[in-house]
């Protein structure tokens, strides 16, 4: 009997392209959303005595402690922006190109819907980023600025408990194919493939492979193509990449006739360029199509498989936190947004996304049991532990292209490992 599965990704499928409406309107209902779920915390947290303040209600004369919930902006100089673009292109003031934005001089500002605050005091300004909403206990002091001495997040919200899963079935999470590199490594997707249909196990030890989930990718791994004119550019990348499809067809058509496959798009995909990125059209691949077992998923991927909560993307909110914190290594980014309850905090600011007018889809609004996120430099993995009791597998999925190997998570355990394919 296949395992039970449910898709619970329909809250990322646009129903509508509508981008004339402003981003202030999914600022607003993530600040809405997000303090009322605080305010339960804050008050089981740091007791009702504490009063929770509007920013608007704040008075240098009160000098007790308060709490007050908000939006964290933080103010980058290095940050890209639009005018320094078009100062560029006028000649006026030239700016290097940086890769990595944050500065021990940035100034963090928590903002509600009417007003603006500097925070000072016990706040790690480096690991923070703009879009995350938290609350902060302190003190008002003068020249308006907020003396923070203790900092609070949502930290994603409840968790169902683990029941139904008797014996060890494994989640097979695989990233970065890039099908357009794929001549370097054919015999490691050869071995991938033997291993997926149990070619290296024997029948008392093999155990049952429920889903893969390919996390973004598959075709290309750079956006930028140095050719010397477009014209070249074009009709060299039309051809390899028509052919790069149809192999990867192969692949996927293969994989899934005999386990179930979901295939997300990822930031250097054929698909749209916005988060949530669309599911890839089924006319892409018309071998895999055919078969009940292959699914095209949006990126971020919400899903549960014997109602253990699986969530993940392609890892664009990922690198995109790198570059504007001062956290240095992928899984601390991925356990930050799992904390902050948010997946794409820095949508969008600096990560583009849709404008959503009337909801906020990225909010963890329920702890997931497994938390990934694709294309990393390097396999790693760690188990969270939240403030009421939730236990989170947090995975960093390995560039196949870069590293030939893949992440496991066994649905029983949740134990993670690694499966490295290299045919040397």
């Amino acid at each position: 009997m296949p395992p039970k599965y449910e898709n619970h990704s329909s809250k990322f499928l646009l129903k509508s392209f509508d981008y004339h409406k402003q981003f202030s309107h999914i600022y607003a209902h993530r600040l809405a959303e997000m303090s009322g779920l605080l305010a339960k915390r804050a008050s089981m947290h740091w007791g009702k005595r504490l009063p929770i303040k509007k920013l608007c209600d704040l008075r240098e004369d009160f000098a007790e402690e308060c709490i007050i919930i908000g939006t964290i902006y933080k103010h980058q100089a290095h940050k890209p922006s639009i005018l320094k673009e078009i100062s560029e292109e006028n000649q006026l003031a030239p700016q290097p190109p940086r890769q990595h934005y944050a500065d021990p001089e940035d100034k963090v500002i928590l903002e509600d819907e009417l007003q603006r605050i500097r925070l000072f005091g016990k706040i790690a300004a480096e690991e923070m980023a703009t879009g995350a909403v938290c609350a902060v206990m302190g003190i008002i002091e003068e020249g308006g600025r907020f003396d923070v001495q203790d900092v609070l997040y949502y930290e994603s919200g409840p968790q169902k408990a683990l029941s139904l899963i008797k014996e060890s079935k494994l989640l097979v999470l695989i990233s970065g194919l890039e099908q357009l590199q794929s001549h370097h490594y054919p015999d490691s997707l050869n071995l991938f493939q033997h291993w997926l249909r149990g070619t290296f196990t024997s029948v008392k030890t093999q155990k049952e492979k429920v889903r893969v989930i390919v996390a973004g990718n598959s075709v290309r791994g750079v956006v930028e193509d140095k050719r010397v004119t477009a014209f070249q550019t074009r009709v060299f990348d039309s051809k390899e990449l028509v052919n790069a499809m149809k192999a990867l067809d192969e692949w996927f058509a293969s994989w899934s006739s005999f386990v179930p496959l979901d295939v997300m798009p990822g930031a250097c995909d054929p698909a749209n360029f916005m988060m949530p990125q669309q599911p890839f059209h089924y006319c892409m691949f018309p071998l895999a199509g055919r078969y009940e077992n292959f699914q095209c998923v949006p990126n971020p991927y919400d899903c549960s498989i014997e109602e253990i909560r699986v969530l993940g993307t392609s890892g664009q909110n990922i690198s995109d936190l790198l570059r504007s914190t001062a956290l240095e290594k992928p899984m601390d980014a991925l356990c930050k947004t799992l904390i902050w309850g948010h997946l794409t905090p820095t949508a969008p600011d600096t990560l583009a996304c849709y404008p959503y007018v009337d909801t906020d889809p990225f909010i963890i609004r329920e702890c997931p049991h497994i938390y990934f996120a694709g294309n990393c430099d390097e396999f790693s993995t760690t188990l969270q532990k939240g403030l009421d009791g939730q236990k989170t597998r947090l995975v960093c999925v390995p560039s196949f292209a870069k590293t030939q190997s893949i992440a496991v998570v066994d649905l029983l355990t949740l134990q993670c490992h690694e499966i490295i394919f290299k045919a040397e």
